[in-house]
């Protein structure tokens, strides 16, 4: 497999990136509705996913990070700090909303670096603590999690009404 490219997005890249973004996007999209039959797998969606990318990036408080093979996207991960928090905290938490590497480069150590890069940007933009949801079906993403220091800090529990 020839080497992959770790490289952070400003925002004017994703306008150059846009068509393969959405298309990571949807993939990432179809996967999780397959589980969990929440967010819906659309155009109309990947379309809102890149402007909330791009309001992100422009108010400076995202960052999206993408492994590029040659000159193809395989990955992507998106994060954020909560920084509008409305009371007194004692911790600047930054939230890793969105992790996804194609199936065909998975097992090749892709998340693992786009993770790490990601974990030392939020730090080197004052973060001191990352957060991250996970469904508990992706048990391959939570043994990488936890490699990476990830602990179990609370539970999100979901009633059908």
């Amino acid at each position: 497999m020839d080497e992959i490219e770790i490289y952070e997005c400003r925002l004017e890249d994703v306008d150059n990136f846009v068509g393969e973004l959405k298309e990571l996007w949807l993939c990432l999209a179809h996967e999780m509705y397959e589980i969990e039959h929440f967010i819906k797998p659309s155009e109309t969606n990947s379309d809102r996913w890149i402007k909330f990318v791009q309001k992100g990036l422009a108010s400076e408080r995202s960052l999206l990070l993408v492994a590029k093979n040659k000159n193809r996207l395989v990955g992507f991960v998106f994060a954020n700090a909560s920084r509008d928090f409305p009371l007194d905290v004692s911790k600047f938490v930054g939230a890793v909303n969105d992790v996804y590497v194609l199936p065909q480069f998975r097992c090749k150590g892709i998340g693992k670096k786009l993770m790490v890069k990601c974990l030392n940007r939020m730090k080197a933009l004052g973060m001191n603590v990352a957060s991250l949801t996970v469904l508990m079906e992706n048990k391959t993403a939570i043994k990488l999690y936890e490699k990476l220091g990830f602990k179990i800090h609370g539970y999100t529990m979901v009633k059908t009404l």
